[in-house]
């Protein structure tokens, strides 16, 4: 009978396990392959998941959603009439002499400076909205100045936003 040490003596150096034959992980060409086939399917199929006029759709959406919530409560706040005006992007403005009679050429400003305006993203579609509030928050047409008889509904590329006819509640 051997000993353990002259049956090492008799494997070849750096060959621990001589007699078997599994293999164990995968070659460089096979992880290659799988990195190339990898790249193809991310360059083709992740621009259809996120593309980037979905997301500038969703935030002009909500940035103006939330530009006419914001018209509706200075309205009310300040007492004077403001207007939201949506058409290639959406500004506000309130009245420059009287609060209730009078143009609508003082722009309102931001908190931080600068005027409450956006123009649209390219790439984006943005239906028309024109219409003020006075001190009481309700909406009315800015043309004829009439209280709105029915829900508007602003649409902005796939998305909407409405403006409820009696209370002004955007949404």
């Amino acid at each position: 009978m051997l000993s353990d040490s002259a049956n090492s003596m008799t494997r070849p150096p750096g060959r621990v396990f001589a007699g078997r034959a599994c293999q164990r992980g995968y070659t460089v060409v096979e992880l290659v392959v799988v990195m190339v086939l990898m790249g193809i399917l991310a360059a083709n199929a992740m621009p259809q998941f996120f593309t980037a006029s979905r997301f500038e759709e969703m935030g002009f959406a909500d940035a103006t959603a939330a530009a006419i919530r914001h018209a509706r409560k200075l309205a009310v706040v300040s007492g004077c009439d403001t207007r939201v005006q949506v058409s290639g992007g959406y500004a506000l403005w309130q009245r420059a002499t009287d609060c209730d009679n009078g143009a609508f050429t003082r722009v309102v400003a931001r908190p931080g400076g600068g005027s409450w305006s956006e123009t649209v993203p390219v790439g984006v579609t943005l239906g028309a909205l024109d219409v003020y509030f006075d001190a009481a928050g309700r909406p009315h047409e800015h043309a004829g100045g009439s209280l709105l008889g029915s829900a508007q509904t602003l649409a902005i590329g796939a998305r909407s936003i409405t403006l409820e006819p009696l209370t002004g509640f955007v949404h």
